[in-house]
């Protein structure tokens, strides 16, 4: 079990609007994929003016719609777009913000649930920064159809800000390893943390 403080907790989904994206340029914003746009949408307003230390990125499938298009390029006897390839990568959306946002704050870019990427912002905190900030964002949107592991859901990314001063949160690490679709522990701490008041410590035990 492990003690911090989660704060500035923002969520966005697709369909919606992205505001804090107003000063990205237009012609930038149209290039970015929905998930990228959720994504950036969310660290920005988490993030706000605060001084960062670490930002952890973490999605289970990433801009996979992509991936798929290129694999669809490749079966066509296409070349595939070098833009396309570059911007599909896992840590590409960690890349799309530190160059539009002109940060370059470290960062890395994990293939892991919302709880995993709490653990991996209190571990940089505790050994690099422990009187510092780490920006935490999870963002993922379902798989093509045609893979045998899609499952329908809205996309959605979450953000907030993790420090280990005056923590408001426990985290019970037990069931990590069971949560068969990581998107589902995102949404579900959004849910518990929301219905929590922040001014007490409150418990979050993985479902």
């Amino acid at each position: 079990m492990i003690q911090i403080k989660v704060s500035q907790l923002s969520i966005s989904c697709a369909g919606e609007t992205y505001p804090a994206l107003e000063n990205i340029a237009a012609m930038q914003r149209r290039r970015l994929s929905t998930i990228a746009k959720m994504a950036l949408n969310s660290a920005i307003q988490s993030k706000a003016d605060t001084q960062i230390e670490y930002i952890v990125w973490a999605s289970q499938y990433g801009d996979e719609t992509k991936t798929y298009k290129i694999l669809e390029d490749v079966l066509q006897d296409m070349t595939p777009s070098p833009t396309q390839f570059s911007t599909s990568v896992h840590n590409a959306i960690a890349g799309l913000y530190s160059i539009l946002c002109q940060d370059s704050t470290p960062s890395i870019s994990l293939s892991a649930t919302w709880s995993e990427a709490l653990v991996e912002a209190y571990a940089y905190l505790k050994t690099q920064a422990i009187h510092g900030k780490a920006l935490v964002v999870y963002y993922d949107e379902p798989l093509p159809a045609v893979y045998t592991e899609y499952t329908a859901f809205q996309g959605f990314a979450m953000a907030a800000l993790v420090e280990l001063n005056e923590p408001n949160l426990m985290l019970k690490l037990d069931n990590i390893p069971n949560i068969e679709h990581k998107f589902m522990d995102a949404l579900n701490f959004h849910d518990f943390f929301k219905q929590t008041s922040v001014r007490e410590m409150c418990v979050w035990s993985v479902c």
